[in-house]
């Protein structure tokens, strides 16, 4: 992964949680948050997937075949405590 080209995690789960990505039915694709972040997707499918294996997120394929990503609870807790 580029260094110059990191997304600090905490702001992925920030965005995440303030474009409404907490439910199934709001999962975000890695193309939608790379274009919102403006991060590479590579990169941030490399985050996405490390946020999953911690809980953070789960994913999901669509009717369409596409991979989206959600927040779990542990996952808003933790965008949570970053304002506490």
């Amino acid at each position: 992964m580029d260094q110059d080209n990191m997304l600090p995690p905490n702001k992925l789960l920030i965005i995440m949680h303030n474009t409404s990505a907490v439910r199934p039915e709001n999962a975000r694709s890695s193309e939608e948050l790379s274009k919102i972040v403006q991060v590479s997707g590579d990169d941030i499918l490399t985050i996405l997937d490390e946020f999953e294996g911690e809980g953070y997120l789960k994913s999901l394929i669509d009717q369409n075949g596409i991979r989206k990503f959600y927040l779990t609870g542990k996952g808003i807790l933790k965008v949570c405590s970053y304002f506490t």
